[in-house]
């Protein structure tokens, strides 16, 4: 019987010792490289019929790119097809959007091993600006209540259940307030959209904003105004409805901005210097900036 235990533990042993190498032997092995591949993210496309865009990959990935498939999202129909040349991807439009908004779909390819998705936009009849990309943006000022409505990162992104609200709590600054916009790289902008808080439970919109003046550098440092708004109370619906609270349904859900003349710039600051509420507290939900449409 001992010679059985002492072989079952020789035997375990070298189970123990083969399992070590073997584990061993993969971590030190390096992986197959697989490539590359980088992509612009949108292609945009004019509203007429038969109108195209091109979207290049930049990839060292030698087996071709196949289109794997486009997702339409909640369209009525499939408005768009994609073909590849090369390192080229060609989207044609196969119906003119007449929808009066523009539209998206997400176009996914496969190169290799590497699957990504691009977004193509469609604009729709008439539209003669589109909105620039605020994915990598960012913000900072003078005044912001953290915990309050998400803060600066709420000004990029499409819910208005989110926002950037003036700072109440300790040793809050008073009037004005301001916010800088890094936009990342000089843009050409001809108009700004400053989006209003929404609270889903009354379905109020907030005018807390009063005066916002909104400035452009390219430096950050030499500022020069090219636009603003005033939205005072009491202010008159277009159904004749007299608003006199800052929070109200009919408040407009944002306020829109269009400019005298294109601005290019890198840097935007916004600066509040009155609100509609007695303690000065105010929201912004969004800060949206739009080019030409070429």
């Amino acid at each position: 019987m001992n010679f059985i235990k002492t072989d079952m533990k020789r035997i375990s042993s070298l189970c123990l010792v083969l399992l070590t190498l073997v584990f061993w032997g993969c971590s030190e092995t390096e992986q197959p490289y697989s490539g590359y591949v980088e992509i612009q993210w949108r292609g945009i496309l004019p509203a007429a019929s038969g109108s195209t865009t091109t979207v290049t990959a930049d990839t060292d990935i030698t087996s071709g790119i196949v289109v794997e498939n486009i997702d339409f999202g909640d369209a009525d129909s499939e408005w768009c097809t994609a073909s590849v040349s090369g390192k080229d991807i060609l989207v044609t439009a196969t119906e003119t959007n007449n929808t009066g908004a523009e539209r998206t779909a997400t176009v996914q390819v496969r190169y290799g091993y590497w699957v990504t998705s691009f977004i193509v936009l469609q604009v729709c009849e008439g539209q003669t600006t589109i909105q620039h990309d605020w994915a990598t943006w960012t913000a900072t000022g003078n005044s912001v209540e953290t915990g309050d409505g998400g803060g600066y990162p709420s000004l990029f992104t499409e819910d208005r259940t989110t926002f950037w609200h003036s700072q109440y709590s300790g040793d809050a600054p008073g009037l004005p307030y301001w916010i800088v916009v890094d936009m990342q790289e000089e843009l050409e902008v001809v108009r700004f959209d400053i989006g209003r808080r929404y609270y889903a439970g009354t379905g109020n919109n907030y005018g807390t904003v009063k005066t916002l003046n909104i400035y452009a550098s390219t430096d950050n440092e030499n500022f020069t105004q090219v636009g603003g708004f005033t939205f005072e109370l009491p202010w008159t619906a277009p159904d004749g409805t007299v608003v006199t609270s800052a929070t109200h349904p009919l408040i407009p859900a944002f306020e829109q901005i269009d400019l005298d003349a294109p601005v290019t710039a890198r840097y935007i600051r916004l600066e509040i210097t009155e609100t509609n509420m007695s303690n000065n507290a105010c929201q912004i939900a969004y800060f949206k900036a739009y080019g030409p449409i070429e």
